[in-house]
């Protein structure tokens, strides 16, 4: 159970940013989406504490990511 939960971490964690920021066409998948994920990971009652802080650096993360979009501060590049 533990190592699907890293491995959703990791694909997450890789995936994210270049997803919200998407191409000229906008957004790939919303930041809704990602957050819905992430709590669900949350909700399974078997994260450890550094998964929990994994989820919370990207939760926060993506909130940067979501008012930078926003304010068309951020593309995938960067």
């Amino acid at each position: 159970m533990l190592t699907l939960i890293d491995q959703d971490i990791a694909h997450i964690t890789r995936v994210m940013k270049q997803s919200v920021c998407g191409d000229f066409g906008g957004c790939i998948l919303p930041p809704d989406y990602w957050r819905k994920r992430l709590f669900r990971l949350l909700d399974t009652h078997h994260v450890t504490k550094p998964q929990l802080c994994s989820i919370d650096d990207l939760l926060l993360q993506l909130d940067e990511l979501d008012a930078a979009v926003r304010h068309g501060k951020v593309t995938a590049d960067t």
